[in-house]
């Protein structure tokens, strides 16, 4: 998504993300500075430094649809690394207290279903 796109409200109702958007490894500035953490070892691991990207790419993502505290999105991680804890442990704490993990198209449909029918009885 390009930066500064705001989706204000009921502009944005539904985030997905499919797979993780880890970034290119063979960007030549990304390999150089996982190679220099990999030889200095300064305290930062270059495989979680890796990580972090990733996911700072997703709760930008989140972060689209959801503006202020009053403000409501379905959010679908499509794929199952996302119930990794300590993938989990890298999105927020206001979202991971919400998270709610699919076994099935079915079981996801059904739950979204519940989440839309909630927020239609308590209105606008």
């Amino acid at each position: 998504m390009s930066e500064g796109i705001n989706f204000k409200d009921s502009l944005g109702r539904c985030v997905i993300v499919v797979g993780m958007p880890y970034p290119n490894m063979h960007d030549p500035l990304l390999a150089y500075k996982l190679a220099h953490m990999k030889k200095t070892r300064d305290g930062i691991d270059g495989n979680q430094f890796y990580e972090n990207l990733c996911m700072n790419a997703v709760n930008q993502a989140i972060g689209r649809s959801i503006r202020h505290a009053a403000d409501y999105s379905t959010i679908i991680l499509a794929d199952q690394r996302y119930q990794k804890a300590a993938i989990m442990n890298k999105l927020p704490k206001w979202i991971q207290s919400s998270v709610s993990c699919a076994t099935s198209f079915k079981d996801g449909y059904q739950k979204l279903a519940q989440f839309w029918k909630q927020k239609k009885a308590q209105g606008p």
